[in-house]
């Protein structure tokens, strides 16, 4: 009887089994997550068409008088299977397959309307609304903003139009353009997220910008002394360049009273108010709060 040996396998051989393993999960994630995009890039355009998109409101609050001074608008997308989807999830595409400035201008006339509505019922405030690099790019855009606050019945400064800081940092000439015009218009400019990019601040003192908004990241410890000195010299170095400083992401009293000894102008957060959307944010900010917002203290 004659008995067949293999020869035993090359550890190199075994080594290159091992080492495609994480390349073939590597590819099969990067396939789930082009096939995710290409699905949420169809339905984005079944979106627009069919008014899938939603505005939650979330309120910015005066620091000193507890007064609301603005409301941010938030999109939403609620999909007909899925429910609701954050930004996060569909912005990043929406811009990948050129989307993004239609779903913007739908924003900012939605936010519009929605502002000219509170307006006729006696409230006053202002309405933020954020752009992308893609809607500073458009060389009508200033016009576009300008015909929208004409045909809502609001004064530009009424719109205040946040950016990200990294579109502050890498805009190029049409960008800065843009910015320069909605400024001269008289519409109101804030650099969001301030404190996630890591340039120089130079652009600061370039950019037509009245307002910072410093990024939540910076109020998780405040109660930490380093994390409480990079916000108390941010906002003095924003008030020496004559800018209001809004503090994101506040959720506690203590949070609050500390940014407001530090001098922050307006807070924004979940100790005020989370987003919601119009009538919910009617009944909760509107209906009975014409004069101030009371921040309680727990105890």
């Amino acid at each position: 009887m004659h008995t067949t040996h293999n020869p035993p396998e090359s550890p190199h051989r075994w080594n290159r089994r091992r080492s495609a393993r994480p390349r073939r999960r590597v590819h099969q994630a990067t396939d789930a997550t082009t096939r995710s995009h290409l699905h949420i890039g169809r339905d984005l355009r079944r979106a627009l068409e069919h008014q899938e998109f939603v505005l939650h409101y979330q309120p910015e609050i005066d620091t000193g008088t507890g007064r609301m001074v603005a409301a941010e608008a938030l999109i939403r997308w609620l999909h007909p299977q899925r429910g609701m989807i954050g930004p996060n999830t569909f912005i990043p595409v929406a811009e990948h397959v050129g989307l993004i400035g239609r779903i913007g201008q739908w924003v900012l006339e939605t936010a519009c309307a929605q502002l000219h509505a509170w307006r006729a019922a006696g409230h006053d405030l202002r309405v933020a609304v954020n752009f992308s690099v893609e809607q500073l790019r458009r060389r009508d855009i200033t016009d576009t903003v300008a015909y929208t606050l004409e045909r809502f019945d609001l004064r530009p400064d009424d719109l205040v139009v946040e950016i990200t800081e990294s579109i502050c940092m890498h805009a190029h000439d049409r960008a800065r353009e843009s910015l320069a015009h909605l400024a001269q218009l008289g519409v109101r400019l804030a650099i969001d997220d301030f404190g996630t990019g890591y340039s120089s601040l130079s652009y600061l003192k370039r950019m037509p910008v009245r307002i910072l908004k410093i990024d939540r990241s910076f109020v998780v410890d405040l109660a930490d002394a380093a994390d409480a000195t990079i916000v108390r010299n941010i906002i003095s170095l924003a008030h020496e360049l004559d800018l209001t400083v809004i503090v994101e992401g506040v959720e506690t009293a203590d949070q609050h009273e500390l940014l407001r000894v530090m001098g922050c102008d307006v807070v924004q957060g979940y100790l005020v108010g989370k987003s919601l959307p119009p009538a919910l944010f009617h009944d909760a900010f509107l209906a009975h709060r014409r004069h101030a917002i009371v921040v309680q203290k727990r105890v």
